[in-house]
């Protein structure tokens, strides 16, 4: 493994099992995420820091996905949408409360990881 994927491994592995000093907690999330749906919500600040997180997420994982070790790849589908990921993790936050106080990014990273496990 090069250099650079070892730092970007070990950077993974920090924002993982970090406790929550992200600028959104899970809390947090599950509240802006939950109504991504709704129309009353769209456009609203709540809807686009979702989508936006969800994004990140996306691209931060398709970025590193090369140079990670398999256990922490992601492999999600490219037709899956910022919508239906944040439906995936409005799912995992609401089956696992005792994370919630996690950061949102770690949250998502962990339900996406769960949903859509490289094989």
């Amino acid at each position: 493994m090069k250099v650079s994927g070892i730092v970007a491994a070990v950077g993974l592995a920090g924002l993982l099992v970090s406790s929550g000093t992200m600028a959104a907690s899970g809390n947090e999330l599950l509240e802006w995420c939950k109504n991504v749906d709704n129309p009353s919500y769209q456009g609203s600040f709540t809807n686009g820091f979702c989508l936006g997180t969800m994004q990140t997420v996306r691209e931060l994982m398709l970025g590193l996905n090369d140079v990670l070790p398999a256990g922490v790849r992601l492999c999600v589908p490219t037709q899956v949408t910022n919508g239906q990921a944040a439906k995936i993790t409005v799912k995992y936050m609401q089956e696992n409360p005792e994370v919630l106080h996690r950061s949102g990014v770690t949250l998502t990273l962990m339900a996406m990881q769960h949903a859509y496990p490289c094989k």
